[in-house]
């Protein structure tokens, strides 16, 4: 890759805001209505972790539209989006606004780049992790290994009000997924399986911990995949007495839950996906149902564990009073809160080829391959029927009510109920008051490992 200048400047971006609070909420997304837990994510995993390992660039994260026009106006190089499948319009937008301010050269990069239109609208695109393709940009290398872990923090709170409760470290310990489900686009972009610098990550976690966060949110597609790594970060993670949260497969959970319980594992995320075995088998999850019943038992039974499942609606072998019984299996499972989405085909996963192949798509607009809509051709469900069918399953698996009680009687009264003052202390008092003194979107960024480098601040 040739340099623009002797001198390059490189601003990387996410695609801009709409209002003020436009940002995607983790948790405000899984119930309807008020009130509701909310942890909106107000920065860009991806670049921070392309800003960290190559400081010479610099990253806007979430602008508003005007805010990124004056970030144009001090002269650029090359600018770079950060792009999902849902952002494809925006930053359509945003890379014809770049041209025309005289910027001589736009890339993209994130899951968007598997559409074919990205590659058409800027000049290069990145598949995969592009730290080290950006670092020789500027004349050096980040090989894998060497792949250096950022600061980021998201805030947990109730809205309305934005009453918050805490703040959660994220923490990425390792890239890719072994497992081939139709559905997910992380085995065509994220092409190589690798574990990020595992003195980074001791560093980030005990920067967390001076800044008084508690809660760590492990945000790997599939954690625990590399045993040997995870049973060392897993020991980090208690070592500095975090709780923490963490996604991956019912198998690999009930393989692992003694020990990761003990390792102040509190929440779990996990892909159900389906309660058919055959709706499981036609997305290729390798997954069955004894397995997750036998996850929702055996979870059942530790004290202070918050479970989360994953669920998709709209398989072609099911009506929508089907949905509904199936779901009904699901919530008999007794899980905490579940995550409800459509089954949306994605560019370059076998259930786009296979779906567009039979049935067809026919939702052009970008925003809705947010997996809340229905994007193809359903031989039993229409769009509209579609949006119907997920308020009812939405409203039948989360019940806010129920889920603020087991909130409390699963996640904090295990603690609380000790009468411990330092229990009462941290939980009540300290954590929440802490959070309030943490800026999620403040961008922090480590020196290099072993010397100092340009560009970084010391914590």
């Amino acid at each position: 890759m040739k340099a623009t200048s002797t001198n390059p400047r490189v601003l990387l971006c996410t695609s801009y805001r709409r209002s003020r609070g436009d940002y995607l909420d983790f948790l405000g997304g899984a119930t309807r209505g008020l009130p509701k837990l909310s942890s909106p994510c107000r920065l860009s995993p991806g670049l921070r972790f392309i800003k960290q390992n190559v400081p010479e660039v610099e990253i806007l994260e979430y602008p508003l539209w005007h805010e990124y026009v004056a970030k144009l106006k001090e002269g650029w190089d090359i600018v770079g989006f950060s792009a999902y499948q849902r952002d494809i319009a925006e930053i359509e937008s945003m890379a014809e606004e770049a041209r025309r301010q005289g910027v001589d050269e736009t890339w993209a990069g994130n899951f968007g780049v598997l559409d074919d239109k990205v590659p058409s609208m800027v000049d290069r695109t990145f598949v995969g992790p592009a730290e080290d393709s950006i670092a020789r940009f500027f004349g050096h290398s980040v090989p894998d290994e060497d792949i250096e872990h950022p600061a980021m923090m998201v805030h947990v709170s109730l809205r309305p009000g934005n009453i918050r409760h805490f703040s959660a470290g994220l923490l990425y310990t390792q890239r890719g997924c072994p497992y081939k489900c139709t559905f997910c686009q992380t085995p065509a972009f994220d092409k190589r399986r690798f574990s990020i610098n595992y003195e980074s990550i001791e560093r980030v976690l005990r920067y967390y911990r001076k800044i008084g966060i508690k809660y760590i949110f492990v945000m790997d597609e599939i954690f625990g995949a590399d045993k040997r790594f995870t049973d060392s970060v897993t020991q980090l993670l208690s070592r500095y007495n975090f709780h923490w949260l963490a996604q991956s497969r019912a198998s690999l959970f009930l393989h692992n839950l003694d020990e990761w319980y003990e390792r102040g594992l509190r929440i779990t995320l996990v892909g159900v996906e389906s309660m058919s075995q055959k709706a499981l088998e036609s997305i290729n999850k390798k997954q069955s149902v004894e397995e997750v019943a036998a996850f929702a038992r055996r979870t059942a039974e530790k004290p202070g564990m918050f479970r989360f499942a994953y669920y998709l609606i709209g398989y072609e072998g099911m009506n929508a009073e089907e949905t509904l019984r199936d779901a009904q299996l699901l919530n008999e499972l007794g899980f905490d809160s579940s995550g409800v989405c459509v089954l949306t085909p994605y560019p370059q996963t076998p259930l786009w080829d296979r779906l567009e192949a039979e049935y067809g798509t026919f939702d052009p607009t970008y925003a809705h391959y947010n997996s809340k809509h229905l994007v193809w051709n359903n031989p039993h469900i229409s769009a509209a029927e579609m949006q119907t069918l997920l308020t009812s399953v939405v409203n039948l698996l989360n019940n806010r009510a129920a889920i603020y009680a087991k909130i409390f009687t699963r996640l904090l009264w295990p603690g609380l109920s000790l009468s411990k003052p330092a229990l009462l202390w941290r939980n009540l008092v300290k954590v929440p008051v802490s959070s309030y003194f943490i800026n999620d979107r403040k961008q922090f960024f480590f020196p290099k490992l072993g010397a100092d480098r340009p560009g970084s601040v010391s914590p």
